[in-house]
C-alpha cells in the first residue's frame, strides 16, 4: 500500500487521544461506602464485567475512528497489477536516413526494415495502439495499416537518433495510462550519433519504456563519395577565373580505378562541362579540381557528379553554386559641391563603401561566405551643389545613399520614391543641410514624409545635454546587426553623438536600435518593392565624431550590405537535406509566410528542405545536399547503442515489457475509508450514550 498525501501519516498520533480520555474517566471515579448500599453490591457487581466490555469496545471504536479519518486523508492506494491489450502502446520507428537506401536482402533496407516491423506490430493483440513514425534528422508521424506500409521512394535524409528517441519518450509520457514500449528499426549507422555525455543528459529515457532495436544494416559496404565542393567564394568577380575543388572519399576496402566524373556549370544561359577520370585507393580521400575559366556576370549552379554503380548512389552527386559579380554600384548623394569634397558629407562615407574589400570577411557568417578583393561597393559620389540628380534605376543602381536628409529638394525626394517603389534601396542619413543655398530642413522633413520615405513623424534635429547621445539597445537577433552581438566585434554602445533627429515611428517601421529616452536610431520599412534604412544622425563630423571611431566602418558596410541582401549568408546558401529554413530575419528581406494545407500559417522559417537540388526563393538560391556524414557506413553493435543512450534493452518475448506494469496506475481506497469512518463515528456514538464510566 502506498499513499499519495503520506504527510498527514502524522496524524496518527491522534490515535492516543482516546486512551488519555479514556484512563482519565478512570481517575475520576471515587469509591464512597455507604451502609445503605451494600445491600446493592451483589446486584452492582453482576453488571460490571458487562460495563467493562463495553468501555473497552467505545475505546477501540474511537481510536478506530482516528485512525480512518488520518487514511483518509492521505490517501492510500493499491498499484494495478493487470493490464488489456487495449492499454497497449507500440511506438515503431523506422530510419528513413540516406543511407538506408544501400541494397538490402530483399531491395533496400529500408525495405527490409519496413518487414521487420511489420513482424513485430502484429505480436501485439487487435486492440493494442500502433504509432507509426519515420526518422531521419527529424521525426515524421504517419498513418499506416499494419502490412500496408509503404516505403519511400526517396531516402536522402540525415540520421539522428537523439531525436528519434525524444520523441519516442515525449509520445509515451503524453499518454501515462499506457503500457508503452519503442521499437527502432535502422542500419545503425555510427555518424547519427553524438557526444556521450551531450545525448545520455540530453535523452533520459525512462526504464518504464523499454525500447527493441532491430539492426537491419549491412555487415560491410563498397562506396565512393562526394563529401565537399568548394569555389573561392560565394561572390567572384568576373575576371577571376573559377576553379572547383571537389573532395572524394573511397569507403570501400578496394581501389576505385577510372572513374568517369562529370562537372556541369549553369547560369540558365550558358552551360560549361568539365570530364575527368578518378582513381583512389580504398579507404582513402583525394582532391580534385575543375578549372571552369572566366564565366559571364550571374548566378552559376555548379553539379558534381560519379558515373559509379556502388552502395550508396546519394553521395554520387554534389551541388555548389556562387555569383560571378562586380561590386555593387552605390549612389552617394552629396549636398554639397565637388571642390570642397575633402570636407564635404560624402567624404567618410564614400571611403568606407571603397574600402569594403577589407571587411568583407566580418560580414560573412561562415566562412564559405568570404568575398575576394573586388569588394562589394563600387561608390558613386554626386555632388547636388554642382547639378541635378540624374535617372537612377533598379536594375542599373543597386542603392542609393543619402548623406543628408535635409539637403534634398521634394523633386529629388520624389525621385528617389520613384526609384525605391520599383524596387530600389535606400539609406539615408540625418542632416540639417545648408539652408543658406538649398531647402530649410522642416520642409525636407516634411518633403519625406509625404512621399512616404520617412520612418514615421520627423522631429526637428535635437542636442545632447551635458552628455552625448549613445546607442543603448539594439535588435542583435537581426541580420544587419547580428556581428555587433558579439561585444568582440565592437560596442555600438561606445559611440557618442551630440545631435540626432527625432523621429515617432509608423507601426510598419522596424526600429534596430535605440538610442536613450526610447529615441530610434536606425530604423527599417518598405515603400513598394523595395526597402528604406534611417541612420538617425549624420553620416559625417557635425553632428558627432563617430566616423572617426574603428566601429564607423564596419557598421556603414552592414547597413548598405543589408539592404542588398549581403549579410547573413548572403544570396547563396547551402543547407543539408532535412534541414531548416533560415530564422534570421533580414531588414531587407522580411520573413515570408505561407499557408499549409491544413490552414495553419507557418513562416517560411519552419519548412524543411525535402529534396537535393537548387531551390530558388525571393530572399536567395539554396543548395540543398545530403548529408556527407551519411556517407560513411562505420555501423555500431546493439548494446554500444543501448550503452551510448543509456535505455532499457526489451528482449524478443516482451518480459520486460510485462514487468513493468507494476506499480503503474493507481487503485485510491478512500471511498471505503470514508464509509468505515461514517460507520465507526455512528457505532461510537451508540457505545458512548450506553456506556457509563
Amino acid at each position: 500500500m502506498n499513499f499519495i498525501q503520506s504527510a498527514f501519516l502524522l496524524g496518527g498520533i491522534a490515535v492516543a487521544i482516546p486512551v488519555l480520555v479514556h484512563l482519565l474517566s478512570r481517575w475520576q471515579v471515587q469509591r464512597v461506602e455507604l451502609g445503605t448500599m451494600r445491600f446493592l453490591q451483589e446486584v452492582m457487581q453482576d453488571g460490571a464485567q458487562r460495563r467493562k466490555i463495553r468501555r473497552w469496545l467505545l475505546l477501540m471504536t474511537r481510536m478506530a475512528a482516528v485512525a480512518a479519518l488520518v487514511l483518509l486523508f492521505a490517501r492510500p492506494y493499491l498499484p494495478e497489477t493487470m493490464r488489456r491489450d487495449g492499454d497497449r502502446m507500440r511506438l515503431m520507428l523506422i530510419d528513413r536516413s540516406a543511407s538506408m537506401g544501400m541494397p538490402g536482402q530483399n531491395g533496400r533496407l529500408i525495405d527490409d526494415a519496413i518487414a521487420q516491423a511489420t513482424e513485430i506490430a502484429g505480436q501485439l493483440g487487435t486492440d493494442a495502439n500502433i504509432v507509426w513514425a519515420w526518422f531521419d534528422s527529424s521525426v515524421h508521424p504517419f498513418e499506416a495499416v499494419p502490412g500496408r506500409v509503404t516505403a519511400p521512394r526517396s531516402v536522402v535524409g540525415n540520421t539522428n537518433y537523439l531525436a528519434a528517441l525524444s520523441w519516442a519518450r515525449d509520445r509515451a509520457a503524453a499518454d501515462p495510462d499506457t503500457l508503452a514500449d519503442v521499437v527502432l528499426v535502422s542500419d545503425l549507422q555510427q555518424s547519427g550519433l553524438a557526444s556521450d555525455a551531450l545525448e545520455t543528459a540530453a535523452l533520459q529515457m525512462p526504464s518504464s519504456v523499454p525500447v527493441r532495436v532491430v539492426d537491419v544494416g549491412r555487415p560491410a559496404a563498397n562506396n565512393l563519395a562526394l563529401l565537399s565542393v568548394t569555389t573561392a567564394g560565394k561572390r567572384i568577380p568576373p575576371d577571376r577565373k573559377v576553379v572547383a575543388d571537389v573532395t572524394l572519399f573511397n569507403y570501400g576496402t578496394l581501389p576505385m580505378e577510372e572513374v568517369p566524373m562529370t562537372a556541369t556549370a549553369n547560369n540558365g544561359h550558358r552551360s560549361v562541362r568539365l570530364k575527368k577520370s578518378i582513381n583512389i585507393p580504398g579507404g582513402q580521400a583525394q582532391e580534385v579540381s575543375f578549372e571552369f575559366g572566366k564565366l559571364e556576370p550571374g548566378t552559376w549552379q555548379v553539379t558534381m557528379a560519379l558515373d559509379v554503380e556502388d552502395d550508396l548512389a546519394v553521395d554520387n552527386r554534389r551541388m555548389t553554386a556562387f555569383e560571378v559579380t562586380a561590386a555593387a554600384p552605390v549612389l552617394v548623394l552629396d549636398g554639397g559641391a565637388e571642390s570642397q569634397a575633402a570636407t564635404g558629407e560624402s567624404f567618410y562615407l564614400a571611403a568606407a563603401l571603397r574600402q569594403s574589400n577589407r571587411v568583407a570577411a566580418s560580414i560573412a557568417v561562415d566562412a564559405e561566405s568570404s568575398q575576394t578583393s573586388s569588394g562589394l561597393f563600387q561608390p558613386q559620389v554626386i555632388y547636388l551643389y554642382d547639378g541635378t540628380l540624374p535617372p537612377i534605376r533598379p536594375g542599373q543602381t543597386a542603392l542609393v545613399v543619402v548623406t543628408d536628409s535635409g539637403s534634398l529638394s521634394a523633386a529629388m525626394i520624389d525621385q528617389i520614391a520613384d526609384y525605391v517603389s520599383a524596387g530600389g534601396k535606400l539609406l539615408v542619413f540625418a542632416g540639417d543641410g545648408a539652408t543658406d543655398q538649398l531647402t530649410a530642413a522642416a520642409v525636407a522633413n516634411d518633403n519625406w514624409q509625404e512621399s512616404g520615405l520617412a520612418p514615421g513623424t520627423l522631429g526637428s534635429p535635437k542636442r545632447s545635454g551635458a552628455m552625448p547621445f549613445r546607442i543603448t539597445s539594439l535588435d542583435d537577433k537581426d541580420a544587419m546587426l547580428l556581428p555587433f552581438g558579439d561585444p568582440q566585434q565592437g560596442d555600438l554602445g561606445r559611440l557618442a553623438f551630440e545631435q540626432i533627429l527625432p523621429v515617432q515611428p509608423d507601426p510598419t517601421t522596424r526600429v534596430l536600435a535605440w538610442f536613450e529616452q526610447q529615441q530610434p536610431a536606425l530604423t527599417s520599412h518598405a515603400l513598394g518593392r523595395g526597402q528604406v534604412v534611417w541612420f538617425l544622425s549624420s553620416a559625417d563630423s557635425s553632428w558627432s565624431n563617430w566616423p572617426t571611431s574603428p566601429l564607423y566602418l564596419p557598421l556603414v558596410h552592414q547597413m548598405a550590405a543589408d539592404l542588398l541582401n549581403l549579410t547573413g549568408e548572403g544570396k547563396v546558401r547551402f543547407r543539408d537535406v532535412g534541414a531548416q529554413r533560415p530564422t534570421i530575419a533580414s531588414a531587407a528581406q522580411p520573413p515570408v509566410t505561407t499557408v499549409s494545407a491544413r490552414g495553419s500559417t507557418n513562416a517560411a522559417a519552419e519548412i524543411n528542405f525535402d529534396r537535393l537540388g537548387f531551390e530558388q526563393t525571393d530572399q536567395a538560391l539554396y543548395v540543398v545536399n545530403a548529408a556527407s556524414k551519411e556517407s560513411d557506413p562505420t555501423r555500431l553493435p546493439v548494446d554500444q547503442f543501448a550503452e551510448h543512450f543509456q535505455i532499457t534493452l526489451a528482449d524478443d518475448n516482451n518480459d520486460q515489457v510485462a514487468a513493468t506494469v507494476q506499480g503503474e496506475h493507481r487503485h485510491e481506497l478512500w471511498p471505503w475509508l470514508a464509509a468505515a469512518a461514517v460507520v465507526l463515528l455512528t457505532a461510537e456514538f451508540t457505545l458512548a450514550n450506553r456506556t457509563t464510566a
